[in-house]
């Protein structure tokens, strides 16, 4: 039974990550607003797209990774760096910044 768990976890978290992924290369504006600002660093509208292109291509590629099963290691291990940097940077302590917490610790769980 631990087999099916590990492997509804790890689809599951693939789902989820590559939802907001494609998410974020469909309608990057919507996503704009929840990139933090950074002192002395001037980021305009069209760098925070880009950082969002970037980062929904970076969660297509965990989630896709998730969901065949390939580098879980490596791959758990980048999306738990990942949901965590974005919850003390970005979202804080907050439902979604929570949500982020929780899916961070059960990347890690894998």
């Amino acid at each position: 039974m631990e087999d099916y768990g590990k492997l509804i976890l790890r689809i599951g978290l693939g789902i989820v990550f590559l939802y907001f992924g494609i998410s974020q290369l469909i309608a990057p504006q919507r996503w704009i607003d929840l990139i933090p600002e950074v002192k002395f660093v001037y980021m305009n509208d069209i760098f925070k797209q880009k950082i969002v292109l970037l980062n929904g291509i970076f969660d297509c590629l965990i989630g896709i990774c998730f969901i065949l099963g390939i580098f879980i290691k490596i791959v758990s291990l980048l999306a738990t760096l990942h949901l965590i940097s974005i919850f003390l940077f970005s979202l804080g302590f907050n439902p979604s910044g929570f949500r982020d917490l929780g899916l961070a610790l059960a990347s890690l769980s894998l």
